[in-house]
C-alpha cells in the first residue's frame, strides 16, 4: 500500500473506535485490517462430514 493508503487506513482506525460511526473500506483495507479470515470446510471434509448411504 502507498503512503495515502496508509494514512486514509489510519484515519478510518480512528474512526472505528468511535460509538455509531460507519466506516466504508476497500476490499483491500478490510483485508489488511483481518476483516477476511477463512474458516470455511474444504469441499473434501464437508463430502469426508456426510453419512451417505451407498447401499
Amino acid at each position: 500500500m502507498n503512503t495515502n493508503s496508509n494514512a486514509r487506513l489510519d484515519e478510518n482506525l480512528v474512526l472505528l473506535n468511535k460509538p455509531q460511526k460507519v466506516v466504508e473500506v476497500t476490499a483491500a483495507e478490510a483485508e489488511e485490517l483481518g476483516a477476511f479470515e477463512e474458516d470455511a470446510l474444504s469441499e473434501q471434509d464437508a463430502w469426508e462430514a456426510t453419512e451417505v448411504d451407498t447401499d
